[in-house]
């Protein structure tokens, strides 16, 4: 194990005890998620709870992490978190196409492609371009942070797409863009909401 795997753990303790304090002081909230981060450190048997969720899922995703570190932001300084559309579509088109091949719906495993060539470090890039035409800098943060932790060697794993997207990205992308789209049906229509003018001859 390295030391920057347990950034994931340390991120999602915090947003996990922070999120039910609905103390209005900021200070409250900061503590709250101070206390929860330092719960990855806790004793289990022979290890740490931190080691215990990298034994069991391995290391968070670059887009995880901004993902929880955008949440856990807002929730502290009371402000509502989104992520933005164009990362969810990229998460949701990603994971609807890569983990059905890696699974082994197609001789083609795109998980190979991770070790080495051009294609993923390409897929990259066209992501930041739609981050840069989209102003998301949600896209833009995670894409930086992926390269930047795959340069350092911060996991155990040298394989792109452990750096790049964890399975359950894709799931809250789709999830979130589903939800999204059934508040927008479910929303009534300005020309709904006016009442009807009697029409004068």
């Amino acid at each position: 194990m390295k030391p920057l795997e347990l950034l994931g753990p340390t991120l999602l303790m915090a947003a996990f005890v922070v999120t039910p304090v609905y103390s209005k002081r900021l200070g409250i909230r900061v503590l709250a998620a101070i206390c929860g981060a330092a719960t990855t450190f806790l004793p289990a048997g022979p290890t740490t709870l931190g080691e215990c969720f990298l034994g069991t899922f391995g290391p968070v995703s670059a887009a995880s992490l901004v993902i929880v570190a955008g949440y856990l932001h807002a929730i502290i300084i009371g402000a509502t978190y989104r992520t933005s559309r164009a990362m969810l579509l990229c998460l949701a088109v990603v994971g609807l196409v890569f983990y059905p091949l890696t699974f082994g719906l197609s001789d083609f495993d795109p998980y190979d492609l991770g070790y080495r060539g051009l294609t993923i470090p390409a897929l990259m890039l066209a992501f930041v371009l739609v981050g840069w035409i989209t102003k998301s800098v949600d896209i833009l943060c995670w894409i930086f942070l992926a390269a930047l932790l795959y340069a350092l060697g911060s996991y155990d794993s040298n394989n792109l797409w452990d750096y790049l997207i964890f399975p359950t990205d894709s799931i809250y992308a789709v999830g979130a863009l589903v939800i999204t789209l059934s508040a927008r049906i479910g929303r009534p229509t300005k020309t709904q909401d006016q009442p009807l003018m009697n029409s004068k001859n």
